[in-house]
């Protein structure tokens, strides 16, 4: 009895003992199938290498044998199903990734691993997803579906397994009709809503990697309005007046520089400054010729009581002949204008181009940055999902999902904050083009460079003599400079000639002219009878005028011969000689201060030459520096992104072996787009470094800043 009664006691031990011995170690089974499942998700994001998948633990419970056989079994032939995908990596930005390769090499490969996913299709034993997805190339893939709800969603599996299938051979719109026939079944599934989303993205980015590597002939947005396909810079139509029109053609950057220079006011208003010019030129050298009238004159009127009639044609003139130079100094200096207003001209466009320049290059880049964060925003809002289901099934902890949404939150600011830069950039790119700011514009973002060796004593000569300011002081100690001659020329003695030469008479008018009364009328109203008209006779007058300025005042000479017709009041011309001498008292005292002030510009100029000297040097060797100092910042953005690409590397595979967590990979994903964008900014600056430097010297392309 008392044996009977340890027994029972025993027995019911033994069933305390072993039966939570035994569901520990099924639910310990079923945790390390959850981690082997989250792990292969990982793989399937790219997050971890195949190479650092490892066997899931040997479970320590006996009675576990039965499960870990199955499931060892399973996970085997889901990796002979795996080992036939096509894996793929994030591509590096353009300037530092490696050739992709071929496209006939990547559908060989997608069709291998068609081909043995089908061979292994049969494999139903536990819902593991066939299809690898990569971080770059393909999407999440569905959530498999439980093994007891597998058979009434046998058709929606099939679906999306051949989409997934579709998906990662490249060809999304066949994928995209597969999801949409599997959304039409499961209209709640997320999941394929963002696969879809995700197969239009990438239709469209290969769409633009195509177009962009046939490289078509770029025309610019206004010829392709008017339907022109070769029109020339000036007869563009202006794209100020786009205000609702759309523009869809890419402007590369002359597009931009032709734009700009055809809409810019300030070089409208130095075109008419120059065209002024040459009217101020024409003006001197007409000065220097003889100055000429032609007149003609009548006259009438009464003398002691008779009436009379007179005309008078000649021609008047004058020839200065010597004014101490002033005349030839004056059309000098209005040639030195001439050269002036055009040289003022290309400062302006030089001034602009540069601004057009910056512009571009500050668009592209911002719009290379906007790329990268929504990669990296893809890449972390598809991880977030995944930490956010394991957090759900309680795999990881609570503060692994809070750190990963921070740094979700942190991603998407950054996004934001890429999206302002753009609009911020292009705003600026249109102000600088000076089109209507509501215009649809694009740009061609592509930043390759061309490494050029700039010798800061060759581009110094250069800029000494190209530099649109250094030529406009030159220009301008000339013209103070003739300016000096015209104030002391004013100061010598001037002599002139003069003359008049034409034909006059004067006589009186009927019934005062000699007519005999009586005379019989003519139809025409003449009269028969009457005294022959008096006829045109020559007259003349010639002179010369001297004067010469003593202390302020002037003294002037003058000598003049003439020969008139004679006049009613008369019976015979007239002719003498005339001299005549005239004194003016202190009537050009202005002399001596404009001698003094056209010292005063001449020196000013001088000093504004020295300076402008010193500026452009500064100038040159600060953008010379500049330029040094962005290749050296290139290169080591390029090491930096190489490093950085290891590190994500090897964070994947550490968290493959659970040393780190997917919060580190987050951040090592951070670094590597921060310094993908350090490289792009790198770039940009080489970019504005060698326009700065071309704009310093006055030449657009004296370096090349794009490889030909």
């Amino acid at each position: 009895m008392m044996l009977k009664k340890i027994r029972h006691e025993f027995a019911k031990l033994l069933r305390l003992i072993l039966l939570p011995a035994v569901l520990i170690a099924i639910c310990g089974q079923e945790i390390s199938y959850a981690k082997e499942e989250a792990k292969k998700e990982e793989l399937e994001l790219g997050l971890i290498p195949d190479f650092a998948q490892k066997p899931i633990a040997k479970p320590q419970s006996v009675k576990a044998e039965g499960i870990k056989a199955g499931v060892l079994e399973v996970k085997e032939e889901a990796k002979k199903v795996s080992a036939g995908k096509v894996t793929t990596v994030e591509a590096p930005p353009k300037e530092i990734s490696a050739e992709a390769p071929s496209r006939q090499a990547r559908e060989e490969k997608v069709e291998e691993a068609v081909s043995k996913y089908k061979a292994t299709e049969k494999i139903k034993t536990a819902p593991i997803t066939s299809t690898p997805v990569t971080l770059s190339e393909q999407p999440i893939a569905p959530t498999p579906p439980k093994p007891e709800a597998q058979a009434p969603k046998s058709a929606l599996s099939d679906l999306l397994n051949e989409a997934d299938v579709l998906f990662a051979g490249g060809r999304y719109e066949e994928a995209i009709t597969k999801w949409e026939k599997a959304l039409e079944l499961d209209p709640s599934n997320t999941d394929i809503k963002r696969n879809i989303n995700e197969a239009e993205a990438r239709i469209e980015m290969r769409f633009a990697k195509e177009t962009k590597a046939a490289k078509p002939e770029i025309i610019s947005p206004s010829r392709k309005e008017v339907g022109i396909e070769k029109m020339s810079i000036a007869e563009k139509p202006s794209v100020l007046k786009m205000t609702s029109e759309k523009i869809k053609q890419k402007f590369t950057l002359k597009d931009c520089i032709d734009t700009a220079v055809k809409n810019h006011i300030p070089l409208q208003v130095a075109e008419k400054s120059v065209k002024l010019a040459r009217l101020r030129v024409l003006e001197a050298r007409r000065n220097m010729l003889p100055s000429a009238s032609v007149n003609f004159e009548t006259s009438s009127g009464k003398v002691n009581g008779q009436r009379y009639t007179g005309r008078k044609q000649y021609i008047e003139g004058q020839q200065p002949v010597f004014h101490g130079g002033e005349l030839y100094y004056a059309m000098k200096q209005a040639e030195v204008n001439l050269e002036i207003t055009r040289t003022e001209y290309s400062k302006i466009k030089n001034e602009l181009v540069l601004q057009v320049k910056k512009g571009y290059y500050t668009l592209a880049k911002s719009k290379e940055n906007l790329e990268l964060q929504k990669e990296l925003s893809n890449s972390v809002e598809r991880i977030y999902d995944m930490v956010k289901k394991q957090a759900e099934a309680n795999i990881i902890s609570k503060i692994e999902l809070l750190n990963v949404t921070s740094q979700k939150s942190q991603v998407g600011y950054q996004l934001a904050s890429a999206q302002g830069d753009v609009e911020v950039a292009e705003l600026i790119l249109k102000q600088a083009m000076n089109v209507d700011p509501k215009a649809d514009i694009d740009i061609e973002t592509d930043l390759a460079l061309n490494k050029v060796e700039v010798d800061y004593e060759k581009a110094l000569s250069a800029a000494m003599a190209n530099r649109p300011e250094v030529r406009i002081n030159l220009l301008m100690m000339d013209y103070y400079r003739y300016g000096q001659r015209i104030a002391r020329a004013k100061g010598s003695f001037k002599v002139d000639i003069m003359g008049n030469w034409g034909l006059a008479k004067e006589e009186y008018a009927y019934p005062d002219n000699g007519i005999i009364p009586g005379s019989p009328q003519n139809p025409d109203g003449s009269y028969t009878n009457w005294y022959q008209d008096n006829k045109l006779e020559q007259q003349w007058y010639a002179g010369i005028k001297a004067s010469v300025p003593v202390w302020g005042s002037t003294a002037e000479y003058s000598y003049t011969r003439e020969q008139w017709v004679p006049v009613v009041s008369a019976y015979q011309g007239t002719e003498a000689a005339t001299n005549a001498f005239k004194f003016k008292l202190f009537d050009r005292l202005d002399t001596f201060s404009e001698v003094q002030l056209s010292d005063i510009d001449f020196e000013r100029a001088r000093q504004e030459l020295v300076k402008i000297r010193q500026d452009v040097t500064l100038e040159v060797k600060e953008q010379c520096f500049n330029y040094q100092k962005a290749l050296i910042q290139l290169e080591t953005a390029s090491s930096k992104v190489k490093y950085q690409e290891s590190d994500l590397n090897f964070m994947k595979m550490k968290r493959g072996l659970d040393e780190v967590q997917d919060s580190n990979v987050i951040d090592s994903m951070i670094k590597l787009a921060q310094e993908k964008f350090g490289y792009v900014q790198a770039l940009t600056d080489c970019h504005i470094s060698l326009a700065s430097i071309n704009k310093a010297i006055g030449i657009e392309n004296y370096y090349k800043e794009r490889p030909e």
